[in-house]
């Protein structure tokens, strides 16, 4: 038996012993952390006589509630861990006599197998247990898959327990990212003094990352429960810390600038968002490479974002790109966004107002970052306007403003419902110009860079430019479906089963794909139509599907999904429904009405589904291109679109391959750096730079359904898994080049990023797949590590169904 009260000889370097042995030799060196009152006794001790080891703790203990811990030799190893796995048990004073010596058999017994027998010197740990606990949790000194400068600290400040963060409780769901070249931005008293005593205890163990699990009790007194090595797989790097500190705080003095009044734009500050409005995390990832950072740029947020919602009616911020790079990390300005959701024609105070409040409203509840067109911002008429300006816009405006708004809302949205501007067929005449163009350019055999340029050319104004408007179609259809919801007209299911009798492109692919499959399409003409998607339609390192043989080999017979029921309005709703359109004197009946609803989704879908062509024959045509000057697809993906077609114009460093060659490698070393930062989803303040909480999505649930089933994670270059068929399938990012999964019959769909009217969510409605789109880095992260997961979107829950992988 030994105490922590016993005091060893202090080494010059610390050395790791088990849990037990590690909080004995670390107390005498701390001052801000406290080691609660231990003992631990080997399993030889206990086997030789439990009732000694009893009596013995029954003298140390004194009517305290203590808890039983594991302490194996190993169990903490330099190079992998074993935390969680084996048993913690709580014994309080009213429990039976027996519950302690019961208490440390399970400790024992869940070491596995004849444990004592092979090594009696396993111990097992028994502490006294905390009370009045206001936080409890783990923290790493370093970020565990880079070795980043950070504090992660997770944690469970609800339940006053001290092992809820250990054993992947339910309240395991908060986590806060500090960066540690600014701790002086951590305003939090108890975050303050946990990370006082971590520095305390990082210089006591030097030259160590600390997986360190503490308690913060209500006087702020910090006890440290467990230290550890951390089996990071990346080490500290002096020089990562150097580039990472340099990095933030650029960020930070670009954003502080960012957040200042901005001359001719609504708002008297801004957010930064990788969710809102087009939502580049789903599209591009959370760090891409430069080459699909700067193309999505370059074809959307640079320009044809504003210049499509100018032609439907919408204010447009002139010269203003709506994304930002946050050391490579895409972000769009929702300040902007908002500025251009705000009819043109609308009263510059009154926008000024909407702006303001739309902002503060998002700034207030940040976890509607991904849902700001539907509960955030107003952007169209709908039948429930008084309700969502009550809600969204409270004591924003006065009646007289609020009747102005209305009218601006009438007057647009009619004109666009009626195709009086930017209609739909007009739009959709522009993607199939585009269509034709492209196939012009094919024949010409433009496939050297010229080509290129022509093809990207092409898509920003007979693609993106449309697209885009059809994309806000698409959200104008959807608030009008749903304000039928709100309106009691129509049943949440009923939406739901509108929305998947509507037929896209998606259906179309599904249902050639089972042809295939049997034999009744072939394969030429299945990838004539289909083979230029892949799955990270901006990355030129995503095979495409005519470049991949695994997508269906194998595949005897793809799953057919059952059809929902259709559904069909009766003539009492559709009454209502008109007499709600004529009391808007909108000019247009219920029967346009549900036609627009689902001639706008399908346009959006097909629209997205031709452009994307020009930008997968676009990055094919640069991968040939660089090989034939000497540059890899990898050389070439660390490369900005705008170094490459510059090239066109001049070239100041020799030929082609040594000009570019020494920026790709600058690339590579600026998005290592990308990949290491850690910020927030959603900046509201320049401190979010350095201080970032993980805040726990709300998931946009798909459906009424209820499902589980095994997981399946895929990525953009993974190949096709084996048990497709009935997995829930988690994907972080699911853009386009994905649908080939709605062939396999899978049970439900889990994205990381993704809003409520996103490609995904589309897709899922129309299939009737349940599906948990966007659900945040916390929750994502904790599915990945689960066998099996349920979806239950009547209920608006995602889980873990039946215990986590080995």
């Amino acid at each position: 038996m030994v105490t922590t009260s016993s005091k060893p000889d202090a080494p010059a370097a610390f050395a790791f012993g088990t849990k037990a042995e590690t909080l004995s030799r670390i107390a005498p060196r701390l001052k801000r952390f406290v080691v609660p009152h231990s003992h631990y006794y080997t399993i030889g001790d206990w086997h030789a006589d439990p009732d000694a080891v009893l009596r013995d703790l029954a003298r140390q203990f004194k009517e305290e509630t203590v808890i039983v811990r594991s302490s194996a030799h190993g169990e903490d190893g330099s190079d992998d861990s074993m935390a969680g796995q084996y048993e913690s048990v709580v014994v309080y004073p009213t429990d039976p006599p027996a519950a302690l010596r019961d208490a440390i058999e399970r400790v024992i017994a869940s070491y596995g197998g004849d444990c004592a027998a092979r090594n009696p010197e396993h111990q097992v740990l028994v502490q006294a247990m905390l009370s009045d606990v206001l936080m409890s949790g783990v923290l790493f000194t370093q970020d565990l898959n880079t070795g980043a400068p950070y504090y992660v600290i997770n944690y469970d400040d609800e339940t006053g327990r001290t092992d809820t963060v250990t054993s992947g409780g339910a309240y395991s769901n908060r986590t806060l990212v500090v960066h540690r070249g600014a701790l002086n931005a951590v305003q939090s008293d108890r975050f303050q003094v946990l990370l006082a005593a971590t520095a305390e205890l990082e210089a006591a163990i030097p030259g160590q990352g600390l997986d360190i699990e503490f308690a913060v009790d209500r006087t702020l007194n910090v006890h440290l429960l467990q230290v550890r090595r951390m089996t990071a797989k990346a080490a500290a790097s002096p020089e990562l810390a150097r580039r990472i500190d340099e990095a933030a705080n650029r960020i930070q003095t670009f954003v502080q600038a960012r957040f200042a009044p901005m001359s001719g734009v609504y708002g008297r500050r801004s957010i930064f968002g990788q969710m809102p409005d087009w939502n580049p995390a789903e599209m591009i990832g959370r760090a891409p490479r430069p080459l699909a950072l700067s193309l999505y740029r370059y074809l959307i947020t640079d320009r044809a974002w504003r210049q499509a919602r100018a032609q439907m009616g919408y204010g447009e911020a002139l010269g203003m790109p709506l994304m930002v790079s946050l050391g490579g990390q895409p972000y769009v300005d929702v300040r902007l966004s908002f500025h251009s959701l705000l009819p043109a024609d609308l009263d510059h105070a009154i926008a000024e107002k909407l702006a303001n409040t739309w902002l503060d409203r998002l700034a207030e509840t940040p976890h509607l970052h991904d849902k700001v067109e539907f509960d955030v911002a107003i952007t169209a008429l709908s039948f429930d306007f008084e309700q969502r300006l009550a809600a969204q816009c409270p004591d924003a405006l006065t009646a007289q403003e609020a009747g102005s708004f209305r009218n601006s809302l009438v007057k647009l949205t009619g004109a666009l419902l009626r195709g009086e501007i930017a209609p739909l067929a007009g739009e959709l005449a522009k993607i199939e110009r585009l269509g034709q163009q492209r196939q012009y350019l094919a024949q010409q055999g433009s496939t050297d860079l010229a080509g290129v340029a022509a093809l990207l050319e092409d898509c920003i104004t007979l693609g993106t430019i449309p697209f885009s408007i059809l994309a806000r179609h698409a959200f104008i259809a959807q608030s009008l479906l749903r304000s039928l919801v709100a309106r009691v007209i129509l049943t949440a299911d009923e939406s739901s089963r509108f929305m998947s009798s509507v037929r896209t492109v998606a259906g179309e692919m599904a249902d050639d794909c089972r042809e295939l499959v049997t034999g009744r399409l072939a394969r030429d003409a299945f990838l004539e139509r289909y083979g230029h998607l892949r799955p990270g339609t901006y990355d030129i390192l995503s095979a495409r599907y005519d470049q991949r043989d695994d997508l269906f080999a194998g595949a005897a017979d793809l799953a057919n999904p059952e059809k929902p029921a259709k559904f069909v309005p009766t003539k009492a709703q559709m009454e209502q429904i008109n007499s709600l359109l004529d009391g808007e004197d909108l000019n247009l009946n219920a029967e346009a009405l549900f036609d627009y609803i689902r001639q706008a989704t399908t346009a959006r879908e097909y629209a997205k589904f031709v452009f994307t062509r020009n930008v997968s024959d676009a990055l094919e045509g640069i991968a040939a291109w660089g090989d034939a000057v000497g540059l890899s697809r990898e050389e070439l993906s660390y490369l900005d679109i705008h170094d490459i077609l510059d090239t066109l114009v001049e070239i100041n460093d020799g030929d082609v391959e040594h000009h570019l060659r020494p920026r790709a490698a600058e690339g590579r070393q600026r998005h290592e750096i990308t990949k290491a930062l850690r910020l927030p989803q959603i900046l509201t303040d320049a401190a979010d730079v350095h201080v970032v909480p993980l805040r726990l999505s709300e998931p946009n649930f798909i459906s009424h359904k209820s499902v589980h089933g095994h997981s399946v994670r895929l990525g953009g270059h993974d190949q096709v898994p084996a048990n497709m068929a009935g997995a829930v399938v988690l994907i972080e990012n699911a853009d386009p080049g994905f649908d080939w999964i709605f062939a396999y019959g899978i049970a439900g769909l889990v994205t990381k990023y993704g809003g409520a009217n996103s490609h995904m969510a589309i897709r899922c409605a129309e299939f009737g797949i349940p599906a948990a789109i966007g659900c945040g880095e916390q929750i994502f992260d904790r599915l990945c590590s689960a066998a099996s997961i349920e979806i239950n979107c009547t209920e608006n829950h995602v889980r873990p169904a039946d215990g986590l992988r080995d």
